[in-house]
C-alpha cells in the first residue's frame, strides 16, 4: 500500500467488502442477550437494531438482497425482520454485533466512535420526534431511519481510517485534522456507495445523498426533518462537531417545515434529557428495550 493515495486505499477497502464496521457494544450485548433465548421478541431484536447504523443497515442488506429481487424493496426495520423472520434477522445481526465489536480495538475508533453513534442516534429520535410535533406521523418511521442512516459514510471512512493505521504500511500520520477533513469531505459519496452495496430504501439512500443541501422542495419532508434534526443536534453537542450559536427558528429547515420557535425550543430540551444527563450505557437500558422504532 505504500506510496498510495489516501483515497485510492479507502477505495480498496471498500472494494474487498470484508472490512468490519462498528456496532456500539451495548446494543451488540443486547443482541447477543436475544440470541440466548428460545424465542427472542421480534419487537425487541427491531428496536436494537433501530439504534444502530450498521445494524439497521444489515437488516435492509439481507432483506432487499437478489434473493428477492422482483419484489418491492422493504422500506422499514420491522418490514425487514417479517421478510426474512425473526431467527434469520438475529442470526444476521448476531453476526454483524460481533464483528463490529471485535474491530474497536484501535486508537482511532475511542475518540470518534461514540460521538458519531450519538449524533447519528441524536438526528434519528430528533427526526422522529420533530414529524412527531409538526403533524407529519406518517412519515416518523421513515424519518428515524433516515436521521440514523444519514451519516453511514462516516462509519465505513472510520473503520477503513483505523484500517490502514494500523497497517503500518502507509507511511502517514493520521491525525484528528486529517481525520476530521477526510469523514467531512468523502462522507457523502461514501455513503451514497454504501447505500448501494447495503440495498438501503431508495428514499433513505436520497437523504444520505443529500442532506447537506441547500436547497428544498416541497416533496422533500423527511429529508427537512433530518437537516433539522442535524442541526439541532449541532446545536446541543451531539458529536464532534459543535455549533452552539445555531437559531433554529431562522434555519431554512425550520420555516420550510412551519416549527415555531417554542416547539423547537422544546426540542432540544428532549435531546438534553435522552443524551446529557445519563450515560450511554444507561440510555440504552433505559431507553431502547421500550422505545418502538
Amino acid at each position: 500500500m505504500a506510496g498510495k493515495p489516501l483515497p485510492l486505499l479507502i477505495d480498496e477497502n471498500l472494494h474487498c467488502g470484508q472490512l468490519p464496521l462498528p456496532v456500539h457494544p451495548d446494543i451488540a450485548r443486547g443482541i447477543a442477550s436475544l440470541a440466548c433465548l428460545e424465542q427472542p421478541d421480534a419487537t425487541v431484536l427491531g428496536n436494537l437494531a433501530g439504534h444502530d447504523p450498521v445494524l439497521a443497515c444489515t437488516l435492509f442488506r439481507a432483506a432487499n438482497s437478489a434473493f428477492y429481487q422482483g419484489l418491492p424493496k422493504v422500506v422499514t426495520i420491522a418490514e425487514a425482520i417479517t421478510r426474512i423472520g425473526a431467527a434469520s434477522a438475529l442470526r444476521e445481526l448476531d453476526c454483524a454485533g460481533s464483528s463490529g465489536v471485535a474491530c474497536h480495538q484501535g486508537r482511532l475508533r475511542p475518540d470518534y466512535l461514540l460521538p458519531l453513534w450519538r449524533h447519528s442516534l441524536g438526528c434519528a429520535l430528533g427526526a422522529r420526534w420533530l414529524a412527531n410535533r409538526c403533524g407529519y406521523q406518517a412519515i416518523a418511521d421513515q424519518a428515524h431511519l433516515a436521521g440514523l442512516l444519514h451519516d453511514t459514510g462516516k462509519l465505513f471512512l472510520l473503520a477503513a481510517l483505523e484500517q490502514i493505521a494500523g497497517s503500518g504500511e502507509a507511511g502517514i500520520m493520521l491525525g484528528s485534522q486529517l481525520i476530521e477533513e477526510v469523514l467531512e469531505s468523502m462522507h457523502v459519496e461514501m455513503g451514497m456507495r454504501m447505500a448501494t452495496a447495503w440495498n438501503l430504501p431508495d428514499d433513505i439512500a436520497g437523504v444520505v445523498g443529500r442532506h447537506h443541501e441547500v436547497e428544498l422542495d416541497s416533496q422533500e419532508l423527511v429529508l427537512a426533518l433530518v437537516k433539522l434534526a442535524n442541526k439541532g443536534c449541532r446545536k446541543v453537542g451531539l458529536g464532534w462537531q459543535t455549533d452552539p450559536g445555531l437559531v433554529l427558528p431562522t434555519t431554512a429547515e425550520a420555516q420550510f417545515l412551519g416549527i415555531d420557535e417554542i416547539a423547537l425550543a422544546e426540542y432540544e430540551i428532549m435531546l438534553e434529557d435522552r443524551f446529557g444527563l445519563v450515560a450511554a450505557g444507561e440510555f440504552l437500558t433505559n431507553s431502547i428495550m421500550g422505545f418502538n422504532v
